[in-house]
């Protein structure tokens, strides 16, 4: 089965490197233009106040099946982590929409790079929200990092 995916738009954002997405993400207000060809999927989609973006990691190179999370010393499953070198570079990103004007959609809490192409968009619902979850390795970690 092949399978291709066509971008619907491009996120106009101030990251040029991964390195410079690890700390600003939650308060960083970014763009992103969805093609003219695509704009009428958006009506209504400013009724939402949050979005899951669908993204594609286009500056990755190959893949691991164990990688080195950025700011973690040890490896892990690729499926248990956000790393950008996959076998399928697909990326996912929950916004915060503060605007729709026309094509364009202006957003908080984007994590990608500068002219990362986007391939979806979906309302973020209630029904997005899950109970109980476990955080893996990460749980471990994180309490490491505050000791």
């Amino acid at each position: 089965m092949k399978l291709e995916l066509k971008p619907i738009g491009v996120v106009h954002s101030p990251y040029k490197s991964k390195e410079d997405v690890l700390h600003r993400v939650s308060s960083t207000v970014c763009e992103i233009g969805v093609s003219k060809e695509f704009e009428e999927g958006l009506k209504d989609v400013e009724g939402f106040s949050h979005l899951i973006i669908l993204w594609i990691f286009h500056k990755s190179k190959g893949y691991s099946l164990h990688v080195k999370p950025l700011w973690y010393k040890g490896l892990r499953g690729v499926f248990a982590t956000r790393h950008p070198n996959r076998p399928n570079p697909i990326g996912f990103t929950v916004v915060e929409l503060l605007e729709r004007k026309g094509n364009i959609l202006k957003v908080r809490g984007v994590d990608m790079l500068d002219g990362t192409p986007i391939v979806d968009i979906k309302p973020y619902t209630s029904h997005d929200r899950k109970g109980n979850i476990r955080a893996g390795w990460l749980e471990e970690a994180h309490c490491k990092l505050r000791h």
